[in-house]
């Protein structure tokens, strides 16, 4: 029975989002995305970038941590995110299906990085998603300022 009630419960949710402007859409998952990141994440990336000495050690230390994904230097200001499976749990449990989440997805990596390299410094683009039908989820990652410590 409890599980119903999230299914549908999810599906309200789900469908009052793709229903709203993109401003008000982009706000509630600016704040569920945050809230995601400091369920898990957020530490263990404040944690990495306290013991790594540049941006190539703070990748790699990230790999290690995060087995979903893969993460590529472009250069040494852009990074490519790729995560092999959708690690929401939200997905995983089949509570949302659509695309619109992955907006979530990229305010809590967003989150993640701006919280230790300061805000307005990151920029962060999907370029596409699991649940836009493709294989894997793609983000683009460019530091405004670089990699600082």
């Amino acid at each position: 029975m409890e599980r119903d009630f999230y299914h549908y419960w999810f599906n309200g949710f789900e469908e009052s989002l793709i229903n709203i402007n993109e401003n008000d859409k982009n706000t509630i998952l600016k704040y569920c995305g945050k809230a995601c990141s400091e369920s898990y994440t957020k530490d263990i990336y404040i944690n990495v970038y306290k013991n790594s000495q540049n941006l190539n050690d703070f990748v790699n230390k990230l790999k290690e941590r995060f087995s979903e994904m893969t993460i590529d230097l472009v250069n040494k200001n852009e990074i490519n995110i790729i995560y092999h499976y959708c690690a929401c749990d939200l997905v995983k449990k089949g509570y949302i299906k659509s695309s619109v989440f992955c907006e979530c997805s990229r305010q809590s990596l967003l989150y993640n990085w701006e919280t230790i390299l300061g805000i307005n410094n990151v920029e962060i683009k999907i370029i596409h998603s699991i649940l836009g039908g493709e294989n894997t989820c793609l983000f683009n990652i460019k530091l405004n300022n670089g990699f600082t410590k």
